[in-house]
């Protein structure tokens, strides 16, 4: 089994967040989680830039975060069926 990468990008801006994130899904064909504050509207604007910037993005699950006050999204490349 291949182990999990991890990479902080806590320090990137957002816009470059939101590229990290979808070139590791859509260009290596990476399941990606990411974590980030549960302000209002922000882990739905995440998900908007992604879906804009990489088309077929596939939201594959999102939840409460792993500590208080966050909340975890999971991306992936489109699934065949």
């Amino acid at each position: 089994m291949e182990k999990p990468f991890y990479a902080d990008i806590a320090d990137f801006d957002e816009d470059k967040r939101i590229e990290t994130i979808g070139h590791a899904a859509m260009t290596f064909g990476k399941t990606v989680a990411f974590v980030t504050d549960d302000e209002e509207g922000k882990a739905d604007r995440y998900i908007r830039k992604l879906q804009e910037r990489f088309p077929g993005i596939v939201v594959i699950a999102r939840g409460a975060g792993p500590v208080a006050n966050t909340v975890f999204v999971k991306v992936g490349p489109p699934t065949e069926t």
